[in-house]
């Protein structure tokens, strides 16, 4: 794959992920200390996916396995799905059943399993488990982004937004 090509699928490269619990997202820094407090009473599993190389949060489940449903809810809203991941800490039998559940909208022989390495999984902590999912790049816009690249300027229609301007009365004294 060629460095034209990696950085023409980053913005195709989705994940979402839910953890366990909040004590280790505290601890690496990625949470305040009355979030941790809060979601621990109310034992939340927080959803976290990344936006521009930047985890932020993308809602919360009440129990692990509603967690777990949001994120097979994840992999059946992506469209054109190139290649999946499902990453966990210290679950795998949770990743084999989540991977059986996607297997109905993705072809099981084709899902990823991995491991969470100790670099990644000291900020997540046991029981984080992850989706990551790649999307094919239409073949119009690949062939404007490598257009883009060389220098040559694209024919594509851009639309912008419709201005309303306010109708301005005067009065005659």
């Amino acid at each position: 794959m060629s460095a034209l090509e990696i950085r023409r699928s980053i913005p195709n490269i989705h994940l979402l992920a839910v953890f366990d619990t909040l004590k280790y997202l505290l601890r690496g820094g990625r949470i305040g200390k009355a979030k941790a407090l809060l979601g621990s009473v109310l034992n939340v599993k927080p959803l976290l996916t990344l936006r521009d190389g930047e985890l932020v949060p993308a809602g919360q489940a009440r129990t692990r396995s509603r967690g777990i449903e949001r994120l097979h809810d994840f992999v059946k809203g992506a469209l054109n799905i190139q290649e999946l991941a499902i990453v966990h800490s210290t679950t795998p039998d949770e990743a084999g059943s989540l991977r059986e559940r996607i297997s109905s909208v993705f072809d099981k022989r084709r899902i990823h399993l991995a491991r969470l390495g100790p670099a990644l999984g000291v900020h997540g902590g046991p029981g984080t488990l992850i989706v990551a999912l790649r999307e094919r790049v239409s073949s119009i816009r690949q062939e404007d982004e490598l257009k883009a690249a060389q220098g040559e300027p694209s024919k594509r229609r851009i639309s912008l937004p419709s201005l309303h301007i306010p109708k301005l009365r005067f009065s005659r004294p």
